[in-house]
């Protein structure tokens, strides 16, 4: 071998590609696994691609029904009308607070109308709990006062009871309501009531 040939044979670079495909031309089983490869490959690219447009299209329907609404809000002309009629039912659910200097007097008022109620319809043998609160949500002056009622119930007397509190000029709703059978019968019911605090020591309980 001459210098030459030998110095062209070491300038050649190796191309492992070119002996790659070579030996991909030549084994069909290396043709079929790479093929699994690409297709596989492809479908997870696909999924991928399917999500992330799904993702576009629920958060552009999302987005065009909001203008909707929005649009259709800002066409309404009733607005005026219905600030009246909010402030109108304001003013009538004022009217039906319950009015006191402090939340003793508040308490002794809720106390005192359940007791000559419970005494009217002839509800025998009845306890009265009272409890005021200031829950957050409420404005200032403002009063939540609970009564908890136990009574040994008859049918009547408790038809009564709930007609008596469905008429009450004052705001007041049952918040629970449990009638027991066994081992004797009794009836729990929970009242809430809202009072006004009209006094100057709005905070004082007494």
């Amino acid at each position: 071998m001459t210098v030459p040939s030998m110095l062209t044979r070491r300038s050649e670079p190796a191309d492992p590609t070119r002996g790659l495909w070579n030996e991909l031309r030549g084994n069909r089983r290396a043709q079929a696994g790479l093929l699994v490869i690409a297709v596989l490959a492809a479908g997870y690219g696909f999924a991928l691609l399917r999500g992330a447009t799904a993702r576009i299209e629920a958060g552009y329907q999302h987005d065009a029904q909001t203008l909707a609404r929005i649009a259709t809000i800002e066409k309404e002309r009733d607005w005026p009308a219905r600030g009246a009629a909010s402030s109108a039912l304001l003013a009538a659910l004022d009217q039906r607070l319950w009015l006191a200097e402090s939340e003793g007097i508040a308490q002794a008022n809720l106390q005192e109308w359940i007791a000559g109620v419970g005494r009217e319809i002839g509800l025998p043998v009845f306890d009265i709990r009272i409890e005021a609160a200031a829950p957050k949500n409420l404005p200032p002056g403002l009063r939540q006062i609970t009564a908890t009622i136990t009574a040994q119930p008859s049918e009547t007397a408790v038809i009564a009871l709930l007609e008596r509190l469905q008429q009450a000029p004052h705001l007041t709703v049952v918040a629970r309501l449990h009638v027991r059978q066994q081992p004797s019968p009794m009836l729990e019911l929970v009242l809430v009531g809202y009072a006004r605090i009209t006094g100057a020591a709005q905070g004082d309980s007494k």
